[in-house]
């Protein structure tokens, strides 16, 4: 019989609410799961997801959603989950990813270019080759963990002596001791660079797009591959145009006489000016279209939009008395 003192705050002979009660049910319903070798194996492997599913199929009644070692936590003050394999050491972990904002002319994201950008970013420290070792210092296997980097802990509980690992508070997870680290990265392995990348912007881009340059974020700690810059894309306006995708909308402002008569006139694209004809009877707000004068698509720059065209006619506001006279005699010709 446990000594009551040395029961867990959720054992209901020590807190009858019924929290505790609930409580005390989850972390026997976890134990069942755990205790299982199979199942321990699928939760080590795939977390709640693979015990959830094996546990709905037959056995321990555990549903989604529950992560075991919350329970633990809570049931034991902490002390890791009870997968086997939790708190072992990985693999090299990757560096962070970085986000620089870039503002682009309008032409650039048209037609693509090259930008430079400067960054400031974590690098492999050179003097000790990114392992934050001193070069020359020994380094020995940590004496506390055998060089695992993780040790075992067991818990008394109400079901039994519960083992769990976790990593080792001495190495760090390393499952090394340093006599001595390096001083310029104090032992991370990382320094502070200011470096200058170039940036490729494809034909096409847009605003709110982002590109990404593998390899120019962060350095990963303890020789782990760097993380990727992200290059979020702001486009410049331009006054003359207006852009929706490889579209491009604008305006071009006739005289009435020319409306009325027609007339050939320029007109100012992306890539230069075109020479367009305003048929007779042009209406103000008609819409023209330049085939094949849009921007490139993105991903395919051999391929282009169209441009648009609006018509705005332009009303003179005063006229001499030789114009007056001729539109006088227009109008007059029109009610025939």
């Amino acid at each position: 019989m446990m000594d009551q003192g040395s029961m867990p705050p959720w054992h209901p002979d020590v807190n009858p609410s019924s929290e505790a009660k609930e409580k005390f049910q989850e972390v026997a319903r976890a134990y069942e799961v755990l205790s299982d070798p199979a199942t321990r194996q699928r939760y080590d492997q795939f977390g709640e997801a693979g015990v959830s599913s094996s546990a709905a199929g037959g056995g321990g009644g555990y549903g989604q959603g529950v992560d075991l070692g919350d329970i633990f936590d809570s049931f034991f003050g902490g002390g890791g989950g009870g997968g086997g394999g939790r708190g072992r050491p990985r693999g090299p972990v990757a560096g962070d990813d970085l986000r620089f904002d870039l503002e682009v002319d309008f032409s650039t994201a048209a037609f693509g270019g090259e930008e430079k950008v400067r960054i400031r970013h974590m690098e492999k420290c050179g003097a000790c080759a990114g392992d934050g070792v001193k070069p020359g210092a020994a380094v020995r296997t940590c004496d506390s963990c055998g060089g695992g980097g993780v040790v075992m802990q067991v818990t008394r509980t109400p079901l039994g002596n519960f083992q769990t690992q976790q990593q080792c508070p001495k190495c760090g997870g390393s499952g090394q001791a340093v006599d001595e680290y390096c001083g310029p990265c104090g032992g991370q392995g990382l320094v502070q660079k200011t470096k200058q990348v170039k940036i490729s912007v494809p034909p096409g881009v847009e605003d709110g797009n982002k590109l990404r340059v593998r390899g120019e974020g962060d350095a990963g700690p303890k020789g782990g591959p760097s993380g990727d810059l992200y290059i979020f894309l702001k486009v410049k306006e331009d006054k003359r145009f207006r852009r929706e995708g490889p579209e491009i909308y604008s305006d071009v402002s006739v005289p009435y006489v020319d409306a009325i008569l027609g007339a050939s006139t320029k007109v100012a694209v992306v890539d230069g000016e075109v020479e367009i004809k305003v048929p007779p009877g042009t209406q103000p707000g008609q819409v023209m279209r330049i085939k094949g004068k849009g921007a490139p698509r993105l991903g395919n720059a051999s391929q282009r939009g169209d441009h648009y065209v609006t018509v705005k006619v332009q009303i003179p506001g005063s006229l001499s008395e030789e114009e007056r006279g001729l539109v006088e005699q227009l109008r007059n010709a029109g009610k025939k």
